[in-house]
């Protein structure tokens, strides 16, 4: 197996853009195997061989998948114990996560399915995910099988920067302060005061499965402020864009001003309450 070329990171996508910018799709460089990586066994001759459908250039393809993301993951999260490791691997290498790639770059139009499977395409069934995940296995079997001696750097470097938004995705996953909003409320909130948490932009959609991105913004009502905006975060639920709200506010410059005025706050309501107690 050739010497694999050091793998650079790829940018994260925008989030101004609702869909990853798609790196170039690498070519294959034999016409008959990038026919087979596109043709289904289902419609071939009874008579005809396996290897002229995408099934053996699938297996490899499936097969190298496998090891790059295993390797990809435990290089990228050295902090991740096995568990983890197995989720962000799984992430990366699940047929909804092909399939969406495939659907992306057009491979629905370019292969050759029976009826059955086509039938499907409109209400992407199960049948019609497996086998978008496994042409892209098939075009990444292809890859390595028309190439031998740069095949697998190519597939190195574009399933690097593919699965990037994926990659960055669990890290920031991973170091979510699921206790910010509660560390937020006790830092501010008195009598009188109210924390907001709203949408902050439209939802954006996205072709891989559980990948939506929400944006979720944070602001500060009472002790002088009016809907002051203290953070905002994006996630994959509006629950874990909130989290990430209430971290960036716990970080916002004019919090200890807030906090100051807070306790000031407490020490009246307090004063007040004792008086009300003695008479």
């Amino acid at each position: 197996m050739p010497q694999h070329k050091k793998r650079a990171q790829g940018s994260k996508s925008s989030a101004k853009s609702s869909e990853q910018q798609l790196p170039q799709l690498p070519p294959i460089l034999d016409p008959s195997i990038a026919k087979s990586a596109f043709t289904h066994v289902g419609i071939l001759n009874t008579q005809a061989p396996s290897f002229e459908s995408y099934e053996r250039l699938e297996f490899l393809g499936d097969s190298y998948l496998g090891f790059l993301s295993a390797q990809i993951v435990h290089s990228r999260y050295p902090n991740f114990d096995p568990g983890k490791l197995s989720q962000a691997r799984q992430l990366l290498v699940c047929n909804s996560t092909f399939a969406g790639y495939s659907t992306r770059y057009k491979f629905n139009e370019r292969a050759l399915l029976p009826v059955e499977i086509r039938m499907q395409e409109d209400h992407c069934g199960k049948l019609w995910t497996k086998t978008m995940g496994d042409l892209f296995e098939a075009y990444v079997g292809a890859i390595i099988t028309s190439d031998p001696d740069h095949g697998y750097a190519i597939i190195d470097n574009w399933m690097t920067e593919l699965w990037e938004p994926l990659l960055s995705s669990q890290v920031e996953a991973d170091e979510i302060n699921r206790n910010a909003k509660q560390e937020l409320s006790v830092k501010i909130m008195t009598k009188g005061t109210k924390i907001t948490y709203s949408d902050d932009a439209p939802m954006q959609k996205s072709s891989l499965k559980g990948r939506d991105i929400f944006f979720v913004k944070v602001c500060y009502t009472g002790l002088g402020y009016q809907n002051f905006w203290l953070g905002a975060g994006k996630g994959s639920s509006k629950s874990e864009a909130g989290y990430v709200a209430a971290s960036k506010a716990l970080q916002h410059p004019e919090l200890p001003a807030i906090i100051e005025k807070k306790k000031e706050q407490d020490l009246i309501n307090a004063a007040k309450k004792k008086e009300l107690e003695e008479e």
